[in-house]
């Protein structure tokens, strides 16, 4: 008896400490009853509505931090304050919520295929973001809490780039044959479809990932991108903006930063602005609004000359000090609640990853030029730009493509086109093609460089110690630090 009350303490005394890591968690906002429809409905709320250093979202945390680290906006009063100097340092691993629900999906009573590729892309979307902050990531025994396993080893990050890979196939085989009703999915109302665009759509967003990995013969980026390419019968990807992963918003589901008026306390970055104003991009003023001191001069929002920005390596104070010149947010972003929709994933992002793939000698078969005026051109009707206003724009001199250096345009105008969505994309693409080049040589970045990943939670070093060090002595000589490079962005 004696033995077995000591069994049940140390088993007790073990599942409390594996509720602190994430991998062992239950997601708290699931639905209880494990029904699929309502499990889908639940991972797809949190694909939009959490936190993107968390997971993948494109709330207003999202808005804030990504405008500030990919410095299209500048922070007054210590607004974003470690986003915009590059110190951050941790964060969670809340992605294996996400992961658990999809496996809950999967093995739910009364799911379909329909549903399990669904999960499958979900797990996808949630591993590439764990490996895009941390690198080295619990992989194969992750969740694995009934088999025993209590500390994970982690997993190579190619490794869990091959586990992506394989759970996007799986996803687009069985959408290929399935005719399943899905419920609960607001996203596509049930359309498998569209589900199974999104699916490769995703798939392209990992290859592109995967190009400084070109000499890699296991991956092989530019065979896997040519493989979509050559076959869209059996790998269909977004054609319009119909297609985009994005969630609708209005008075129920508002734009994340609806009735906060935080607006003020930033202002747009002064490389970004300038670049905005020579191309006279007509989304800068969906974008932004007129310096405080172009209002008092009685200027039109239509006048270039009434938008500034301030320099994103700057103190904080100096900017601070500064905030009447420089523009803010639109204020429409925190005044309508359907001012524009949340997008995770949209057409315009496909067509410059095309673009980009043809520029890179990956294919032959159309020339970069003609995606990347579709991507332009998606970005700008994402924001109801009338069709001439398009045209104008596509054909200006300073945006007019020109291949000598056309990888540079295309990756300039996905940049601009990321404003305020996408979560983390953007910076994962900047990060991995070093353009734009960020500015870091001021007072207000006390490193005087971008960080490339962020630093494995302290929870890994109470519970999980001998693999996480494991890890980070295999990736990282300087330690587990974020200015370290992860595999993904060696050649």
């Amino acid at each position: 008896m004696k033995r077995i009350i000591t069994l049940v303490a140390v088993v007790g005394s073990l599942l409390a400490a594996c509720k602190k890591m994430s991998y062992f968690q239950t997601n708290p906002n699931a639905p209880s009853t494990a029904i699929s429809s309502s499990l889908l409905t639940s991972l797809e709320k949190n694909l939009f509505a959490t936190s993107p250093v968390s997971s993948n979202g494109t709330n207003e945390d999202a808005f804030f931090d990504m405008s500030t680290v990919l410095q299209f906006n500048v922070g007054f009063a210590n607004h974003s304050i470690f986003s915009q100097s590059y110190q951050w340092v941790t964060t969670s691993m809340n992605e294996y919520l996400q992961i658990s629900d999809a496996q809950a999906m999967i093995d739910a009573p009364g799911s379909n295929d329909g549903y399990k590729a669904i999960a499958k892309l979900f797990m996808a979307i949630q591993y590439y973001s764990l490996t895009n902050k941390f690198g080295d990531v619990p992989g194969s025994q992750a969740n694995q809490l009934v088999a025993g396993i209590t500390k994970p080893v982690y997993d190579s990050q190619k490794k869990v780039y091959q586990m992506i890979l394989a759970n996007l196939d799986t996803a687009n085989n069985l959408l290929a044959s399935a005719d399943d009703v899905v419920q609960g999915d607001f996203i596509y109302n049930g359309s498998l479809a569209r589900w199974r665009k999104f699916v490769n759509s995703f798939r392209l967003r990992v290859i592109m990932s995967l190009s400084n990995k070109t000499t890699d013969s296991e991956l092989n980026p530019g065979v896997l991108f040519a493989e979509i390419m050559n076959n869209p019968e059996k790998y269909p990807v977004f054609g319009s903006n119909n297609d985009n992963a994005q969630q609708i918003t209005n008075t129920i589901t508002p734009t994340p930063f609806y009735n906060n008026p935080a607006y003020v306390y930033y202002g747009l970055a002064e490389a970004f602005a300038d670049s905005l104003i020579l191309f006279q991009d007509p989304r800068l003023v969906h974008w932004a609004a007129i310096t405080p001191d172009a209002v008092a001069a009685g200027k039109s929002i239509y006048d270039y000359t009434a938008y500034n920005g301030l320099p994103a390596d700057a103190t904080n104070a100096n900017n601070t000090a500064r905030q009447s010149e420089a523009s803010t947010p639109n204020p429409n972003y925190f005044y309508q609640a359907n001012y524009e929709p949340n997008l995770f994933l949209g057409f315009y992002e496909v067509s410059f990853a095309i673009a980009e793939g043809i520029a890179r000698n990956w294919w032959s078969s159309a020339d970069a030029e003609t995606y990347y005026k579709k991507g332009i051109t998606a970005s700008l009707a994402f924001y109801d730009i009338p069709l001439d206003t398009i045209q104008r724009y596509v054909a200006s001199p300073n945006v007019a493509y020109n291949s000598s250096r056309g990888l540079q345009q295309i990756l300039f105008q996905r940049y601009i086109a990321s404003v305020y969505n996408s979560g983390f994309e953007p910076y994962y693409t900047q990060r991995r093609t070093g353009y734009p080049v960020m500015a870091v040589s001021g007072d207000g970045i006390p490193g005087h460089q971008q960080p490339f990943r962020w630093q494995y939670p302290v929870s890994e070093y109470t519970l999980n110690k001998d693999n996480v060090a494991a890890a980070v002595q295999s990736q990282y000589p300087g330690g587990d630090i974020i200015a370290e490079k992860m595999w993904l962005l060696k050649p």
